[in-house]
């Protein structure tokens, strides 16, 4: 699995590139992901976020995390053999870090799991609905654990609130 990050305003990013390298592979191979792909990582200014959420989801206010889905690694319209773009996830470490504190988390927690969020969405997890959201935070937790016992931390200090729903937009 190949991990592109860009982060071309050079903001401070509260986890290790390695970090962030492991974390997408860790869902992919959650999900049952076995081919080869590429998940692209962009982390962005609060203002950049801003722009994208309002361009692409209609919504002018900043958001922490975004999604935007390539092609599906489960699917066949990309060849066998060839890489699969699963797509883009555009992180604000800005507004990340303003927000750990609400959800009980400091900077790297919160940003952790809206890494973890984010690729979880280019997999097809969606949380629109109760069901939904509690899927998907089920599985955030279960790859945040296996994160943390691969740091050396301890995996049931790892806990999420319900973070996932959208209530406000």
């Amino acid at each position: 699995m190949a991990v592109s990050i860009a982060n071309e305003a050079g903001l401070a990013v509260p986890v290790a590139v390695e970090e962030i390298e492991a974390a997408v592979d860790a869902v992919l191979a959650a999900e049952g992901v076995r081919r080869a792909c590429e998940v692209s990582v962009a982390i962005v200014t609060d203002e950049e976020i801003r722009e994208l959420n309002r361009d692409w989801r209609g919504i002018d206010a900043v958001t922490d995390v975004l999604s935007f889905e390539c092609d599906s690694p489960f699917g066949d319209e990309v060849p066998a053999g060839e890489v699969v773009e699963v797509g883009d996830v555009i992180l604000a470490p800005g507004r990340i870090a303003e927000q750990a504190p609400r959800f009980g988390g400091d900077a790297a927690d919160e940003f952790r799991l809206m890494l973890v969020h984010g690729v979880l969405h280019l997999l097809g997890h969606d949380h629109m609905q109760e069901g939904e959201a509690l899927a998907m935070e089920a599985r955030e937790l279960e790859v945040l654990r296996a994160l943390a016992r691969a740091r050396g931390d301890d995996q049931d200090a790892v806990e999420i609130g319900p973070t996932t729903r959208h209530i406000d937009d």
